[in-house]
């Protein structure tokens, strides 16, 4: 089982994420691919590298001063997994502020995995503090988030109940590598904070025959850094790119015109509700889109 791992400009965050891994006995080794800001970030980030290297760990690695974007650096994981991994073997996405709890919370994914049928497991990301910035559409309602997902096409994350087969789950994903063979890829059309770069890669997958399973049982806790990485901290830019990677991910994949007003309509509430930052973010994005 090996994790992958996208970074930028968050060294000392991926430090803190590696070492959470020291006693994993799960754990085969890592993909990182990693854009520094100088070239003492970049030493950083090599000495991270070389610190669990040292540990036993296998590490496949591209660190870079530069900036590649959120779905280039992922699709760079994919590619590295494809031509380095055994077709049984596991491959675990996990973002560079995530800390790994133990080997039990890899458990569960293992199992259902085991199923032929089961392409992708979907994990609960614990925050470990709030996020002060466009925080995610949770409802942990039995059913009523997954069923208003199908309604209108935006996402509502139920992350407590399960297991179950989901459309769409977290960012934390266990996937069989054999998956990587037959050209699942991020689209690089998804700009900015990437919003909905993660939805197209399941549509991909459940389009090739694969169910995707939700187990809250198979987590991480999550850091929440609102600083570092290629999420925005301005509000304006990521309601931003929130609403122009959701227009082309609707069109993309020609939703109904009833699902795409119902989507939109949730987006503007939301900028109204979280006030004129929101709002500008919301104006700027459909100036462009016209």
């Amino acid at each position: 089982m090996f994790i992958g791992i996208p970074s930028y400009n968050r060294a000392k965050i991926l430090k803190i994420s590696l070492r959470s891994f020291v006693n994993s006995k799960l754990v085969r080794g890592f993909i990182i691919v990693a854009d520094a800001i100088s070239s003492s970030e970049a030493e950083e980030y090599n000495r991270s590298i070389k610190y669990v290297k040292d540990l036993g760990f296998e590490v496949i690695y591209d660190v870079k001063i530069g900036r590649r974007g959120s779905t280039k650096a992922r699709n760079m994981v994919l590619e590295y997994a494809r031509y380095n991994l055994r077709k049984d073997d596991v491959l675990v996405l996990y973002d560079d502020d995530y800390i790994y709890p133990g080997d039990h919370s890899l458990i569960p994914a293992i199992y259902w995995l085991k199923d032929s049928s089961i392409g992708v497991v979907g994990g609960r990301v614990i925050n470990i503090r709030r996020r002060r910035i466009d925080p995610d559409f949770a409802l942990n309602i039995y059913n009523l988030a997954d069923n208003l997902t199908k309604i209108t096409g935006f996402i509502f994350l139920n992350n407590t109940h399960g297991p179950r087969y989901v459309d769409y789950t977290t960012p934390l994903m266990a996937l069989k590598a054999e998956i990587l063979d037959k050209e699942v890829r991020y689209d690089e059309n998804y700009g900015g904070i990437g919003y909905r770069e993660e939805s197209d890669l399941q549509i991909q997958i459940r389009k090739l025959g694969y169910k995707i399973i939700f187990e809250p049982r198979f987590y991480t806790y999550h850091l929440a850094i609102e600083s570092g990485g290629n999420r925005y901290s301005d509000l304006e830019n990521r309601i931003f790119w929130k609403w122009i990677n959701h227009i082309y991910f609707m069109n993309k994949w020609r939703y109904p015109f009833h699902k795409k007003v119902l989507s939109y309509m949730i987006l503007t509430t939301y900028a109204l509700i979280n006030g004129p930052s929101a709002i500008k973010g919301v104006l700027k994005a459909n100036r462009i889109v016209k």
